[in-house]
């Protein structure tokens, strides 16, 4: 039994660093490529803001891809532990409290790269805590799909870096549905 729940562990650890690299991979390529990119053109101009644009996109693209097989993963897991529909005697909650968790993910969201026209951008992360305080599915709802994308890729950079409680129903842990409202600032 003991070997079992050692290989569920290091099968889990290896599944969650996995994910995470895989948007590291594309933060690497990005940065690599625009280093080339900037050497070949050290003076700002339309060539080079256009080629740049292409590398934005091809990250958003990695990102996305990523995203799509993580949320795939997610989903097989919430089939045998869904969120509950009856009302909550204890919402779930973050081992730091939910203003640590919204400082950490406001601290993983990398915009930097992105021209956003906005100062500033209003999204709800949603996600689901299942009943053993594993933090699951994130859902960036704001009105630019790209950046929600990053917004979900940094829920996935810091999910293991504290611990969640589930929500109880009548005393009993219970897979269950937290929101969080974000406010993004965009350096300019």
């Amino acid at each position: 039994m003991k070997k079992l729940l050692a290989l569920a562990f290091i099968v889990s650890f290896a599944f969650g660093n996995a994910q995470v690299s895989a948007f590291q991979k594309a933060d690497s390529k990005y940065e690599r490529k625009k280093a080339s990119l900037y050497n070949k053109y050290p003076k700002p101009n339309d060539l080079r803001t256009k080629l740049e644009w292409l590398l934005t996109e091809d990250k958003i693209t990695s990102y996305k891809n990523a995203l799509e097989k993580i949320s795939e993963d997610d989903k097989k897991a919430l089939a045998n532990d869904p969120p509950v529909k009856t009302k909550l005697t204890k919402e779930a909650e973050y081992e730091a409290g939910k203003a640590a968790f919204q400082k950490l993910l406001y601290g993983a969201v990398d915009l930097d790269f992105l021209n956003y026209a906005s100062d500033s951008y209003k999204a709800t992360l949603n996600f689901v805590v299942d009943s053993k305080g594993n933090a699951l599915d994130a859902q960036a709802k704001g009105n630019n799909e790209d950046v929600n994308a990053f917004i979900e890729a940094a829920f996935y950079r810091i999910k293991e870096k504290g611990k969640w409680k589930p929500a109880e129903s009548n005393g009993k842990p219970v897979s269950s549905t937290v929101s969080v409202p974000l406010i993004l600032t965009f350096k300019k």
